[in-house]
């Protein structure tokens, strides 16, 4: 999407939603009404566009964890091997992971799903 389908207002709005924990402080921080950027979140060109950044940040984010991945597996396997470690810390270390490595396949599991179904609906327009 061209950055000039969007006013300047609609883009101070999202740069605050995006940085803002809610609506309303998303208003304050803008200069907008709250009610405003209500309405703009009922725009398909401003959700979209909207849904693009925040789906950048989040991969950004996520490129940011899958760099520290390596580091995280070096701090486990310290803790692990520790013998001064207790038991219960190195089962907590241990389950955390595996919550986490279940996760992370659970989720890329649903990515794939989610773009195959996209694939299915965009290939029929």
């Amino acid at each position: 999407m061209a950055k000039s389908e969007l006013n300047t207002n609609q883009r101070k709005a999202l740069v605050a939603l995006l940085a803002e924990p809610t609506v309303k402080a998303a208003a304050e921080s803008c200069g907008l009404a709250e009610r405003t950027l209500y309405l703009y979140l009922t725009d398909e060109t401003f959700r979209a566009e909207l849904r693009a950044r925040q789906d950048a940040i989040l991969a950004s984010v996520t490129a940011a964890l899958v760099g520290l991945s390596g580091e995280a597996v070096r701090v486990l396997r310290e803790v692990l091997d520790d013998p001064k470690a207790t038991a219960s810390v190195k089962v907590r270390a241990a389950l955390g992971w595996l919550r986490h490595t279940r996760d992370a396949v659970e989720l890329a599991d649903l990515s794939d799903r989610v773009a195959a179904l996209e694939q299915k609906i965009g290939g029929g327009k």
